[in-house]
């Protein structure tokens, strides 16, 4: 299987499916009179937002015009959304989906979590295994590729697909060289995928794993893991790059003053995570890096046309 960066666009525009998101009428001006915020819902937590009515009030009163929150189910829906001009923000996505958006529809980034000491959190990707797979370390992976099976979490997943695939590249290996490849929905259905031995080798986000094994969800021992990355930048919350320059400004500082202006709405956002986070500002240099490492993956370009 080869995923180039025409298939990835093509499955970015053909997911826009937009669940949960319906239809509304169009809003090209740069400064709307309704803001509509898409909110990834994180499926591998198995959590959505249930206190929409709390960051209504809140981003409203700060914006001072009507706001919509809207929760969208994958990454490549949340994309055709703002490509369809169906929303103006978005958030809870990972860096690569931003990247695509940033290439596909032009998106900006605007700000990103950090952890309790202010610093922008970073997370880890990894590749695990099943104890039975008779595949101990990477060399292993690297040296019996046309006999296994790997999946990635999703197309636009930083740390499901983008990271580890860089990575195998640099090593030798390309997706073409394993047995067969597959794309899931998400972390978890990746995670539980090798913990069942119908895949081999999947890429996942470390925090995924250390989550469900903290919850007892999947027992010691179930799956190995058997490479980790460095650290990955988190995705930003991203706008329509036409909106108002005053405009976005205004949604940056509502996102990062949140948790002094209204402790409520704070925890309402909190509830997606598993540490105590807060908002920064941020550009797009942060994501320049993964940028470069996209560019550089055989197949697989945000370069423009």
């Amino acid at each position: 299987m080869k995923t180039g960066w025409s298939t990835l666009l093509v499955f970015v525009l053909a997911g826009g499916l937009l669940a949960g998101c319906g239809r509304s009428e169009d809003q090209s001006d740069s400064n709307p009179e309704k803001l509509r915020f898409g909110l990834l819902v994180a499926q591998e937590t198995e959590q959505t937002y249930e206190r929409l009515d709390v960051l209504t009030k809140y981003f409203a009163k700060q914006l001072g015009r009507e706001v919509e929150f809207l929760q969208i189910t994958t990454p490549s829906a949340m994309i055709e959304a703002m490509r369809a001009r169906k929303i103006e923000v978005a958030g809870g996505t990972g860096a690569f989906t931003y990247l695509v958006a940033s290439k596909v529809i032009g998106a900006e980034a605007i700000a990103t979590t950090t952890a309790a000491d202010g610093n922008v959190r970073y997370y880890k990707s990894c590749l695990i295994t099943s104890p039975n797979s008779g595949l101990r370390s990477i060399d292993d992976v690297i040296k019996n590729a046309g006999n296994i099976t790997l999946s990635w979490a999703y197309p636009t997943s930083t740390s499901g697909h983008l990271v580890p695939r860089y990575y195998l590249q640099k090593r030798g290996i390309k997706p073409q060289d394993f047995k067969e490849v597959f794309t899931s929905t998400d972390h978890t259905a990746t995670l539980f995928s090798v913990a069942s031995g119908k895949v081999d080798v999947a890429a996942i986000m470390y925090a995924t794993l250390d989550r469900f094994m903290k919850t007892g969800k999947v027992k010691p021992g179930a799956v190995r893991v058997i490479w980790e990355s460095e650290p990955i930048a988190p995705g930003p919350i991203f706008v329509r790059k036409d909106l108002d320059p005053a405009l976005k400004k205004q949604i940056q500082l509502a996102y990062t003053n949140v948790a002094k202006a209204d402790p409520d709405a704070m925890e309402a956002l909190q509830s997606q995570f598993t540490y105590s986070m807060s908002y920064i500002p941020v550009t797009d240099s942060l994501y320049q890096s993964l940028r470069q490492m996209a560019n550089q993956i055989e197949g697989l370009t945000l370069k423009e046309e």
